[in-house]
């Protein structure tokens, strides 16, 4: 018989004595069971019923907090919380002593007091009752790290490096219980965000067990705490379902898990939530409040690029970034939070350390994720209550609205600080109801100082006398005043009323459109024609919202080309300047007034769909259909403007905001316009050449532009190949007066290869390339089609490469012109290779001036440059301004490269050419006795005597800084 599936005895002792296959399989059963049994008991005996759920929460609690966001994921995966965090100062400190004065203040006060680690927050030295957990409570600015300083805390009790006290730690976010609807028990929260926690015996309540627990409850600002007992019962059980709210409070009251530890974190005007009977200890967290601190972040930061490897390029910075800490500058100031150290690195990462193998990233995208780090989400609050309208109220939104039309009043009058009147002008108003106010308390609490600073001068008006802001970092003045324009927020009074009376008339109109449908069955419906004017108000709205987007677009390019601005640097130098300061002679009067180049950058950069989507996280909407007319708009005014030459900063420019714009469509209509890209003196930099290159690129292949200038830009063999994908969209490119060596040819090579190349003139004048390079450039000629200009002007060349040269260019029939200028070419071989360009069928010109030529090569090159045959082609060699007794017909070209150049190049051997130039000069003049031969060579010398004494001027004074 079997009973639930199991064999009688009887049957078991026929199979026992049988010996059946069930028998075996019960025993292979028995045996498996006891072996996972054990197993299940020794793993137990590795991990107790106790710690085993432990070490489950530890290993979730690591992968949680090892997580990078997204704003850090983007510089690259090898950051992490171990690597580049260094502890801010932490002081113990009542928020009574310093209550309404800024972070910024005094760093004497600050310094007095012995900082506190976190492993010391939890002292209990003090502590009259041992039984009793202790309540701390951590606040702080915006931006100072509390929420770092939790992660990295978190981190290392994972790890087993702090709070070794503490048993059980558990976070929550005070963001998270606001929002939870019913109430739920201690041990149901718990189990509910940790739910192999469910079962703990910690939060049981018998016992003391609680005391070996932590509870951390970060941003207490966002959470509604009500300490009354007519509000808030008493409670002690873990399983009873209270509020979030109520929870938190009774965990505070030590009346719920008395001898469980808690560590809050808040902003200073959530303090008082909290009655001070039950917090043991205040404890503030102060930032970075020395430049040693500060330079720490930097190089944590700075020296992890490239996969941990640091290079010269990071170490520069961080001197630099050091320097100008140490001149107690704003930057220094700003750097104070913790948060604006990111923002500087984040800005300094995407000037340098851009390379191809990197996602697109904006300079308008860092500050949108900056804002979004910081304010993600929140909306403004009064003892933790939200409002309805959370639209109207998110604290970005109300960001703008106040500091932003602040930013906006400075650039509109071209002024970088401001006086506390106009503080409370702007960012105060008109407040009307007490909510108002207490919104404006808080806002003026915890905000306002993270944007605005005093000023370094002391912060005070000559004029007045009294104290002056200034934006912690210039570039965030543009930035809120670049949103304040594009959220529409700038209105007239005609678009706020015409969007108020649509708006009410709308709805209106919906509610009789619905009533004359009925009555159109009863009574004719032309009766009632008149209501539909109704429909006209929402069409006058869009009307003038559309004039409303129109002139956003115009105000961007009247902003981009702004004619007093043409002749500043570009805006990422910029940018870079008002982060690593000035180095070298500094102005002797500084002034405040500055150009506002970026904010039309940062206005394009906004209508990307990326910062978009930030945005309207962080509760400030733009509609595709504002993006779609803006961008309607500003297309005319961009390649109106674009048409007429720009400086080449100006162009930089220009060409950064169709890169934050983010816009294919735009950019090729914007560049069709534009035939000639000059961006000679401009300093490249990794960012410039990426921002280059993914311009061009948005155009389609058929696209060629006249000329590509990239002439005395810095530019390495690094930069250039970066710059390889703008390189084909270009007839004539300019390299010269550049840092590119050997190794840069072999790429120029492949370039010339293309079978697609349109390249027909390629400069490379004053780049030291050698032999060894030209010796790869020289493997293009046999393959290339386009080249019909090539410009080897002082490059190092001699007669190994000159003699290779002259046996190659039999290989290429388009070229046309020759430039060997400026090198170390003897008699013997320039003579070949002029013979080899008389043989060539298309060469009409070669250049051999400073060269090392003596008197007799001159003459014979001279007579080499006419035709082989008679009526054969000439060509033309330019090697003196004189051809024997006579001045040569191409000595204004010749003068007019060295006189150019002169002061770059090596002073000694253009005065010793200069020198000869002037003795054939004198001997040809010696020659003729007719007056005007004589006057012509007059001239002439006048020209050569003139540039000799400029040399010798700047030989005297010491400036080295020739036109290139």
């Amino acid at each position: 018989m079997w009973r639930f599936g199991r064999p009688s005895g009887t049957e078991v002792l026929r199979w026992r004595c049988q010996g059946s296959p069930r028998d075996v399989c019960c025993k292979l059963h028995t045996r498996a069971l006891q072996k996972s049994r054990c197993l299940i008991f020794l793993k137990y005996l590795k991990y107790p019923l106790i710690k085993y759920p432990i070490e489950i929460h530890k290993h979730k609690l690591t992968l949680w907090f090892s997580h990078l966001p997204q704003e850090e994921r983007q510089f690259g995966g090898y950051f992490s919380s171990e690597t580049m965090h260094v502890e801010p100062l932490i002081l113990e400190r009542h928020p009574d002593e310093d209550r309404g004065l800024n972070p910024f203040k005094e760093k004497t006060g600050i310094s007095t007091r012995p900082s506190l680690t976190v492993e010391q927050l939890f002292d209990a030295n003090n502590n009259g009752n041992k039984a009793r957990g202790l309540n701390v409570l951590l606040y702080g600015a915006v931006g100072t790290g509390k929420s770092t300083v939790i992660r990295k805390l978190m981190l290392d009790w994972c790890a087993g490096s702090v709070f070794s006290q503490f048993k059980l730690v558990l976070p929550f976010s005070c963001e998270d219980l606001s929002h939870l609807s019913k109430p739920t028990s201690l041990r149901d929260l718990v189990g509910r965000k940790y739910m192999h926690l469910r079962k703990t015996p910690y939060l049981s309540g018998d016992n003391d067990k609680a005391k070996d627990v932590l509870f951390i409850f970060n941003g207490m600002e966002k959470m509604k705490l009500d300490f009354r007992i007519g509000s808030t019962e008493l409670c002690s059980d873990p399983n009873e379902a209270l509020p979030s709210g109520a929870v938190v409070v009774n965990l505070l009251r030590k009346y719920l898990l008395p001898e469980a530890s808690i560590l809050v974190t808040t902003r200073l005007s959530a303090v008082d939530r909290v009655p001070k009977k039950y917090i043991y200890r205040y404890v503030q967290i102060c930032g970075f409040n020395d430049p040693h601190r500060q330079r720490a972040y930097f190089t944590s930061r700075l020296l992890q690029q490239n996969e941990g490897k640091p290079g010269k390029v990071a170490e520069t910075l961080i001197e630099m970034l050091y320097l100008n800490l140490q001149r107690e500058s704003q930057l220094a100031t700003a750097c104070f939070l913790p948060s604006y150290c990111w923002l500087t690195c984040a800005t300094l990462h995407l000037l340098h350390f851009t390379d191809t193998k990197s996602p697109i990233r904006t300079l308008t995208g860092i500050y949108t994720s900056f804002m979004r780090l910081n304010f993600g989400g929140e909306v403004i609050t009064v003892d933790g209550n939200v409002s309805s309208q959370e639209q109207q109220n998110s604290l970005m939104l109300y960001v703008v609205r106040t500091v932003g039309k602040l930013a906006f009043d400075g650039i509109t009058n071209k002024r970088t600080s401001f006086s506390a009147e106009e503080l409370e002008q702007w960012v105060g108003g008109k407040t009307k109801t007490d909510e108002e106010l207490q919104q404006l308390a808080v806002f003026r609490t915890d905000v306002l100082d993270f944007f605005l600073v005093p000023r370094n001068d002391h912060g005070t008006d000559p004029e007045s006398g009294g104290r002056r802001y200034v934006f912690a970092v210039p570039a965030m003045q543009e930035y809120l005043a670049a949103l304040y324009v594009v959220l529409g927020e700038n209105k007239s009074v005609l678009e706020k009323l015409t969007k108020e009376v649509s708006e009410a008339l709308g709805q209106a109109s919906e509610d009789i459109t619905s009533l004359l449908s009925i009555l159109s069955k009863i009574i004719p419906f032309r009766i009632f024609a008149i209501f539909n004017l109704l429909k006209l108000f929402p069409k006058l709205f869009e009307r003038v919202s559309s004039h409303s987007k129109g002139r956003i677009a115009s105000t961007m390019a009247a902003e981009m080309f702004r004619s007093e601005d043409s002749f500043n640097e570009d805006v990422l130098d910029q940018v870079e300047q008002s982060l690593l300061g000035v180095h070298g002679p500094q102005p002797q009067e500084e002034t405040y007034t500055r150009a506002f180049e970026l904010y039309p950058i940062f206005m394009g950069g906004l209508l990307h769909y990326g910062n978009r989507r930030l945005l309207d996280q962080l509760g400030c909407s733009i509609k595709s259909h504002t993006v779609s007319q803006i961008t309607r708009a500003l297309r005319k005014h961009l390649i109106k403007e674009s048409q007429k030459k720009q400086p080449p900063e100006e162009l930089m420019d220009l060409l950064v905001l169709l890169y934050e714009f983010q816009n294919p469509r735009l950019t090729a209509e914007v560049l069709q316009s534009i035939k000639t890209i000059n961006l000679s003196t401009v300093r490249m930099t990794p960012h410039k050449c990426f921002v280059l290159s993914t311009v061009l690129s948005c155009t389609s292949s058929s696209f060629h532009l006249n000329e590509l200038n990239l002439s005395s830009c810095h530019i390495t063999p690094e930069l250039l190949q970066m710059l390889w994908p703008a390189f084909h969209h270009t007839s004539n490119l300019n390299l010269q007066f550049n840092s590119l060596g050997p190794e840069s040819c072999i790429l120029l090579r492949d370039l010339l290869l293309e079978p697609n190349c349109t390249i027909k003139s390629l400069q490379l004048c004053d780049n030291y390339l050698t032999d060894t390079g030209i010796s790869h450039l020289l493997e293009a000629l046999s393959g290339n089609h386009s080249l019909q200009r090539l410009c080897l002007m002082h490059t190092g060349l001699g007669d190994r490469s000159a003699q290779m040269l002259a046996e190659t260019l039999g290989q290429h029939d388009m070229l046309q012109e020759l430039n060997v200028a400026y090198n170390n070419i003897g008699d013997s071989v320039a003579l070949t290779l002029v013979d080899a360009c008389r043989e060539h069928p298309s060469i009409h010109t070669v250049h051999l001036y400073l060269n090392q030529l003596t008197d007799v090569g001159k003459q014979s090159l001279y007579v080499r440059g006419g035709p082989r045959v008679k009526q054969g082609r000439r060509v033309k060699v330019l090697a003196s301004v004189t051809e024997g007794s006579n001045i040569s017909e191409d000595w204004h070209p010749i003068l007019s490269v060295i006189g150019k150049n002169s002061l770059s190049w090596d002073r000694d051997r253009v005065r010793e050419q200069l020198l000869v130039f002037l003795k054939d000069l004198e001997w040809g003049r010696k020659q003729h006795q007719s007056f005007w031969k004589k006057m012509h060579f007059r001239r002439v010398e006048s020209v050569v005597r003139q540039m000799l004494r400029l040399l010798e001027k700047s030989s005297n004074t010491g400036t080295g800084t020739g036109t290139k």
